[in-house]
């Protein structure tokens, strides 16, 4: 049995997601080792910027 598809159901735009790898955006980052490892234990190999980027707790910078 065959069933006809309607290209008008299918958009060209896809929406993506940018997987990062984990090791490799601490590195750049100059994250330390313990973040680095709770990153990895959280979400494995790989994971989208806003995950990391809201799962990362910076250090609060000196006021003048």
């Amino acid at each position: 049995m065959t069933h006809h598809i309607d290209n008008r159901q299918f958009s060209t735009r896809k929406i993506t997601r940018h997987v990062l790898d984990v090791a490799e955006h601490c590195r750049k980052n100059g994250l330390d080792k313990a973040q680095e490892r709770k990153l990895l234990l959280l979400f494995g190999r790989f994971a989208s910027r806003h995950e990391l980027q809201m799962n990362i707790r910076r250090l609060p910078t000196a006021l003048r």
